[in-house]
């Protein structure tokens, strides 16, 4: 036999408590070089806003191996399924970012290789590295003749402190700006461990610029919810008045 609930008489008190603080950062002072493989590796030759899936053994404790997804607009999809990255950089996080997933973001902004034709994007395993480099990419809709352009690269290493680096060949042109219409920095997929390096900030990095991604990320604590019977409240009968 069903009973009406005590909850008549009692108060519900739910209580929300905030995440942990990120423990990830990018640091500026330690050392990376820029391996170029533009004559090695595998292009991409993606499409304005288009977006590629690679398959890498490489991986560390942050960005697991595995399908990887490229997006042409300057960022790399580790963990989840968002299939798409906009042209259109936002604040991190950002769905527009492959759907709000674990993305790492060298230089989000509105690229353009016109597949291949105005520069390009590869990518390469080497020495327990994966490495994406976008190698003197124009920027929508292209057809400056390569006369501004921007390299630069992301390298996610098997071993060590470092979970990824971005490294800057070129940024400083007129269009790239150093970052002054771009979104670079981490998106954790998890809004506890996201990272903002900046976000439409000319100047921001510079030519040969190293940002190397570190620190122990925070595992996001379940909801701090409890319900507790010392809070007044009182039954309020609809039956008269309410909907059926």
């Amino acid at each position: 036999m069903k009973t009406q609930s005590a909850l008549a008489t009692l108060g519900v008190a739910l209580a929300l408590t905030a995440p942990a603080t990120a423990q990830l950062s990018f640091d500026t002072t330690l050392p990376g070089t820029f391996t170029d493989i533009s004559t090695t590796g595998t292009p991409l030759s993606l499409a304005d806003d288009g977006e590629a899936d690679i398959f890498t053994t490489v991986g560390n404790a942050v960005l697991a191996a595995g399908t990887v997804r490229v997006g042409s607009n300057g960022a790399v999809r580790f963990g989840g399924t968002g299939l798409e990255l906009g042209f259109t950089n936002e604040p991190i996080p950002s769905s527009a970012a492959f759907g709000g997933d674990q993305t790492l973001m060298p230089f989000w902004d509105d690229v353009d290789t016109d597949g291949g034709v105005d520069g390009e994007i590869y990518w390469q395993e080497m020495g327990g590295t994966l490495i994406i480099q976008w190698d003197n990419v124009e920027f929508f809709p292209g057809g400056t003749g390569g006369t501004d352009v921007a390299t630069f690269q992301v390298q996610v290493p098997s071993t060590g402190t470092t979970w990824a680096r971005f490294v800057y060949d070129d940024i400083m042109g007129a269009r790239a700006d150093g970052g002054g219409s771009a979104t670079i920095g981490y998106q954790a997929g998890d809004m506890v461990n996201d990272v903002q390096f900046s976000f439409d900030t000319p100047a921001s990095v510079s030519d040969g610029d190293v940002l190397s991604l570190v620190g122990t990320p925070v595992t996001p604590p379940a909801p701090n919810l409890t319900i507790v019977n010392n809070i007044a409240g009182t039954w309020v009968d609809i039956s008269t008045t309410g909907t059926p």
